[in-house]
């Protein structure tokens, strides 16, 4: 039956063409057609979703080392219709307004004050115990408490530099050894002979104690006021930057860029 089947002519089924007055749009879009268009569609989309997604998410303040060997922005001879007057890597940091720099000043104002108030409480403490010692609060040495100077806190340690000895051989070597600790031992029994001393004047012994303690307290209060005078004068500059940045003048006086002072008025009450 199916050679006769094959036999008899069919009509042949053809796809269906674009009418004549549509022709100008080109070939007619079949199903199979808006299908593969449709699928590339949908997936641009969702790889733009994603990049959006992942510029939004990213970080402002990252740092890559290329940024420090980054081109600038160039000019149109250069690069031509490329130009975008943009630095090649640019983070394109966003300005924040003025209310929010303000709000954030706001903020680092409180910590400031915060850290502050310890510091101070921890000033008070060093005073009662150095007055407790019979100390006083001037500073050692003849020293200012008020030296506006950049050194770090407290006094550098003196550490003994390491010295490196080279020898011809391992005779030369454990002879060397030899000395070292015989210098040792020697150092050690004029130590216990130092303990003697000591067992004998527990008095004095006692007393230098107590005066190296006091200078250390002594120390310790100088850094902290020095802490001190360092956190009110940022707390006073944070203050004045505020007033500053405010609409309208409120409080404060200040210098303007000129050199020329200026007062606000306070509100009558």
């Amino acid at each position: 039956m199916s050679s006769l089947r094959n036999v008899v002519d069919r009509r042949v089924h053809r796809e269906r063409a674009q009418p004549k007055e549509r022709q100008r749009l080109g070939l007619l879009e079949k199903h199979k057609d808006y299908s593969l268009r449709a699928k590339d569609f949908n997936k641009k989309k969702a790889q733009l979703r994603a990049l959006r997604q992942k510029a939004a998410d990213r970080n402002e303040d990252e740092f890559y080392f290329g940024m420090m060997s980054r081109n600038g922005p160039g000019n149109v001879l250069s690069q031509g219709k490329r130009w975008r007057g943009t630095v090649n890597g640019d983070r394109g940091n966003k300005v924040m307004d003025n209310d929010t720099v303000r709000l954030l000043k706001t903020q680092d104002v409180g910590y400031v004050r915060t850290v502050r108030n310890a510091a101070l409480k921890e000033v008070k403490a060093l005073e009662e115990r150095v007055l407790g010692l019979g100390g006083s609060l001037d500073a050692p040495n003849g020293g200012d408490f008020d030296d506006d100077d950049e050194e770090e806190f407290g006094e550098p340690k003196n550490t003994k530099p390491k010295k490196i000895v080279f020898t011809e051989g391992v005779e030369e070597r454990d002879e060397l050894i030899q000395q070292e600790t015989n210098k040792e031992v020697d150092g050690g029994e004029d130590i216990d002979m130092e303990e003697d001393d000591a067992e004998e004047k527990p008095e004095a012994l006692r007393a230098e104690q107590r005066q190296k303690f006091l200078e250390k307290l002594q120390r310790r209060l100088q850094n902290a006021r020095k802490k001190l005078r360092i956190l009110a004068r940022t707390e006073q500059e944070l203050e004045l930057q505020r007033a500053k940045m405010s609409k309208t003048p409120t409080s404060g006086n200040g210098v303007t860029k000129s050199g020329k002072k200026f007062k606000v008025r306070e509100r009558k009450r």
